[in-house]
């Protein structure tokens, strides 16, 4: 079987253990029998759509991968995945017990996020999201909805939320906006600004999500 997976997806076809693959960032182009792919990719292909904005995502899609090629065979992979997070000192947050810990410590924390893996992130973080409405709306109105929040949160003196996240390509122009907005603006890096590995691309991320806690 020819596989095709993405650069951010490689680590991922790695670490299951598939050692004949192809990467390309254009799917379409390359042949092959299965194409290996985060969900906001489509292709032609037969495809195993996989998602990693999570640690718990990421662990999930490694088995997904493992599983799907009946020709591998990792007896020790859970060991191996675990031992990835632990070197990482990520494993609480995809220990159950640790988690759940976490989740309860976090559950003060109030936010307002706008796009769908940072929605996945700090609600696997356990932070309490304030406008999860929006994803019931048009992707496209979500900029439109920020204006309208930044100018609520400037204007009341009662509005509580603690930190608004956003992914760096918003390219929310901080210096225009007061200090009242500014301390409470979260900047996630994306794209060429973070790792093409995703469990070094989700460390970034929750690392720092998890300075906001005190």
């Amino acid at each position: 079987m020819k596989v095709v997976t993405t650069p951010m997806c490689e680590k991922i076809v790695e670490i299951a253990g598939i050692k004949d693959f192809k990467v390309s960032k254009n799917i379409d182009e390359e042949e092959g029998d299965l194409a290996i792919l985060m969900s906001e990719k489509k292709t032609k292909m037969n495809s195993l759509v996989i998602k990693l904005n999570t640690f718990n995502q990421i662990k999930n899609s490694i088995f997904e991968v493992y599983k799907y090629n009946t020709s591998i065979n990792k007896p020790n992979l859970d060991d191996e995945v675990n031992k990835i997070f632990i070197d990482n000192n990520m494993y609480n947050w995809i220990d159950k017990n640790q988690k759940k810990e976490l989740k309860e410590l976090n559950s003060n924390i109030k936010v307002m996020v706008y796009t769908i893996f940072l929605k996945e992130i700090v609600e696997d973080m356990g932070f309490e999201i304030l406008n999860l409405n929006i994803f019931d709306l048009d992707i496209k109105k979500h900029k439109e909805i920020i204006l309208e929040d930044l100018i609520a949160i400037e204007e009341s003196d009662d509005l509580d939320v603690d930190y608004l996240i956003f992914p760096d390509y918003f390219e929310i122009k901080i210096s225009y906006l007061t200090p009242k907005i500014q301390n409470k603006i979260v900047l996630i890096p994306t794209h060429n600004n973070i790792s093409k590995n995703p469990i070094e691309r989700a460390i970034t991320r929750y690392s720092i999500l998890e300075r906001l806690i005190n």
